[in-house]
């Protein structure tokens, strides 16, 4: 895509300012100067009027600019006589790039799209919406808003879920809500499995071990969580990768996992000599149940007709699959660039914010295109967990016009939320599984952004190889 430079656009505004500068300038130098006669009671001759109205002001304006001369005199850095000047188009290409991950794969399972080719022509048809409900009602009997996905619900699968769980000595009981977020996490970690076995398990050798990171929610409990690490587990393992491989999290460290905290962790430190790695990041959720509505509804968080600001109950499951860069060109997979990854808390909840302020977005955004050496002007696409709550949207949109101009809102700005509803940390997963999508097929950079949460904030860098 090629983009027009903005600069020229800043000199109208200059000239405005140098003008508002010399008027304000005369207009007191005359004010000054008329007062004084006044006051004094006398006639102006010739000179003294050339001297008032014309010399003064032009005194005061010879003034400001030798004081405005001399800060910026002082304030400049003493050149370097061995230094180069830097070329005007590269004024972060010199910075040193942060450590990346390779995206090799995603996988999803959202109301509208079991991948994300699917979910992507779901959103240009403008079809990736909520719809009303008709099974979930409110408390005045009324049809809710929901999205909800219809790959959650498979009896033949929990059947053999259960009994598998019941092999390994674990009699568990799930809601029909951990029933469908069980169901949507098994086909994505089956898909990852598969095309991790296929595509970064060396033919001979020992294999690198698989780090298999889960984000359940929750309100899921301890039991409930250590039976879905391990049936996920087992399911990675169907497809070729030994299990004695694969590694979990423990069930009290999922309870405290983010998207952006655990790319973070796996990110490769540069000075690492250590072996290949490999993991598999993967979150799930479902509010699809009269029990979720209903704990909504109690705590005024459920959108209604009267309540604009609450949240939408959705489900879904989306992965990652992740390697190292030189695991990743030596396999020859089609892989992504993921990183840098951030994330920044607010001082108090968006959910009682009076106004919208973009600041933090803003300042994170510099900070991730600085830290990837990626010049701002390169990014084609914003790609967000925002859904329809107006602070969420307008706070997103303060990225638009001032940091990246380039970015068309109505093209080129993507909000997940409006199809997934609040399902935890899936939304935020599906941006990640969306711009490798985006990033490989526009060639350039993907900005990531979180701020569907009422605290968190989270941005990330998805692009393609160089």
């Amino acid at each position: 895509m090629i983009t027009t430079t903005t600069t020229p656009a800043r000199f109208p505004a200059d000239w405005f300012k140098l003008g508002a500068v010399i008027i304000t300038a005369f207009i007191v130098s005359w004010a000054i100067a008329l007062w004084y006669w006044h006051q004094t009671g006398r006639d102006p001759g010739t000179g003294e009027l050339a001297l008032g109205l014309l010399v003064l002001p032009m005194g005061i304006l010879f003034g400001l600019w030798a004081s405005q001369k001399a800060v910026l005199g002082r304030a400049a850095p003493i050149p370097s006589v061995t230094a180069k000047p830097a070329s005007p188009t590269a004024r972060v290409d010199a910075a040193p790039a942060s450590p990346v991950l390779a995206l090799v794969a995603s996988a999803l399972r959202s109301p509208h799209g079991t991948s994300a080719e699917e979910l992507a022509s779901a959103i240009a048809d403008n079809e990736a919406r909520a719809d009303l409900d008709k099974e979930l009602v409110d408390d005045n009997g009324f049809p809710v808003m929901t999205a909800r996905s219809d790959d959650a619900q498979d009896d033949t699968l929990q059947d053999e879920i259960a009994d598998w769980l019941t092999s390994q000595g674990l009699q568990v009981r799930l809601s029909d809500e951990e029933w469908r977020a069980l169901t949507l996490a098994t086909g994505v970690a089956a898909e990852l499995g598969s095309q991790a076995a296929g595509d970064l398990l060396p033919s001979d050798g020992n294999p690198p071990m698989l780090q298999l990171s889960l984000m359940l929610p929750h309100e899921w409990t301890i039991e409930v969580r250590r039976a879905a690490t391990m049936w996920l587990k087992h399911t990675v393992s169907r497809y070729g990768w030994p299990e004695a491989n694969i590694t979990t999290s423990e069930a009290a460290e999922q309870d405290q996992a983010t998207p952006t905290t655990l790319l973070a962790q796996l990110m490769p430190v540069a000075s690492s000599n250590s072996r290949s790695q490999v993991a598999i990041v993967l979150a799930c959720a479902s509010l699809i149940g009269q029990e979720s509505v209903d704990r909504l509804a109690a705590q005024s968080a459920l959108f209604t007709s009267s309540q604009s600001r609450g949240q939408i109950p959705g489900e879904g499951a989306a992965g990652l699959l992740l390697t190292d860069l030189q695991l990743a060109h030596s396999c020859g997979a089609e892989f992504a660039l993921l990183g840098p990854v951030i994330e920044r808390r607010r001082d108090s909840s968006a959910d009682e914010a009076r106004r919208v302020d973009s600041t933090l977005l803003l300042d994170m955004v510099d900070q991730v295109h600085k830290a990837a050496a990626v010049d701002i002007s390169q990014i084609s696409m914003i790609v967000a967990d925002t859904a329809h709550r107006p602070n969420r949207v307008l706070e997103l949109m303060g990225l638009s016009a001032p940091a990246i101009p380039q970015v068309d809102a109505a093209d080129d700005i993507v909000r997940i939320g409006l199809g997934s509803g609040s399902c935890g940390a899936v939304p935020f997963m599906t941006v990640l599984a969306l711009a490798r999508h985006y990033a490989l097929e526009r060639g350039a950079p993907i900005l990531c952004i979180g701020n569907e949460d009422p605290i968190l904030r989270s941005a990330a860098l998805v692009r393609p190889p160089a």
